[in-house]
């Protein structure tokens, strides 16, 4: 006895018929017909008194279809327990390609609100593998056109420079700064594309002096005065100042890009970054 054979037997007492139950099933008629027909065999009994058109539950039948609603009630709620509770314990992926600090400050609270929440959060600008991700936080991009998205930060920026920088107090335009060392984030950061952007519209090259990776290296290098570069309008430190270039007003979107269909676990995360929109 075959739990196959008990299941297309169930259905097909609940229809009162083979055809519907191989069209559930994706299956042919004869297969269902042929199941059902070796488990009357194994019992010993017809469970169907069957018509040219029509089969219809028997004593045997009856007996047997009471039963098993009992266990597939239990074996169907002890399956999906089983699956919430590997969902639950699935961890969070996550590609962040933008405001990685402040998405970094949204795991730790929610973390600290949910502790049992699991995460992988990978920051990689280079990543293309997009399918293998629950969300994904980037600028708007014509890549994710499968994905829903919604509004999560809305971020101005502008040009950082040391606090004790000869620029300090001056009105100026993006031309003026021609001349001047800039320090910039990996090529494939929305920052260095934004500063390739900005001056090739002001008619000049930057001239970039030093690359960082690591956005704690690249505030460093500007607060000590290698250089300027762009940055979100939050300042980490008093040794560094934003220039007032009165040319340059850049804004950018920040968007979560999901899959319809995620788990329990990723919606809920999804309504956290929801609530901490600042784009409202």
């Amino acid at each position: 006895m075959e739990l196959l054979q008990l299941r297309y037997f169930f259905e097909s007492a609940k229809e009162e018929s083979f055809a519907k139950t191989a069209e559930k099933y994706l299956v042919p008629t004869t297969s269902v017909s042929a199941a059902v027909k070796r488990l009357e065999a194994e019992l010993g009994e017809k469970l169907f008194d069957r018509t040219p058109n029509r089969i219809r539950l028997n004593d045997s039948g009856e007996r047997l279809q009471r039963a098993l609603c009992v266990v597939f009630e239990e074996l169907d709620g002890a399956t999906a327990a089983i699956r919430a509770k590997r969902e639950a314990d699935r961890e969070i992926r996550l590609l962040v390609r933008t405001i990685r600090s402040k998405v970094t400050d949204h795991i730790i609270e929610y973390t600290a609100k949910y502790p049992q929440a699991k995460f992988k959060a990978v920051y990689d600008f280079a990543v293309t593998d997009f399918e293998n991700y629950d969300i994904i936080i980037d600028k708007s991009d014509g890549c994710y056109t499968e994905f829903e998205k919604f509004e999560l930060y809305t971020q101005r920026f502008t040009i950082k420079a040391a606090a004790d920088s000869h620029l300090r107090g001056k009105k100026l335009t993006l031309r003026q700064l021609s001349n001047e060392p800039f320090i910039t984030m990996g090529t494939e950061t929305n920052t260095h594309k934004m500063l390739l952007d900005i001056c090739r519209h002001a008619g000049f090259t930057p001239n970039i002096v030093m690359q960082c990776n690591d956005a704690l290296c690249y505030n460093k290098c500007i607060e000590a005065g290698l250089g300027i570069g762009i940055s979100g309008e939050t300042l980490t430190s008093d040794r560094a100042i934003f220039l007032d270039v009165t040319d340059f007003e850049e804004r950018q979107v920040t968007y979560g890009y999901y899959k319809r269909g995620v788990t329990d676990a990723v919606q809920q995360f999804i309504a956290f970054l929801k609530s901490k929109n600042n784009t409202k």
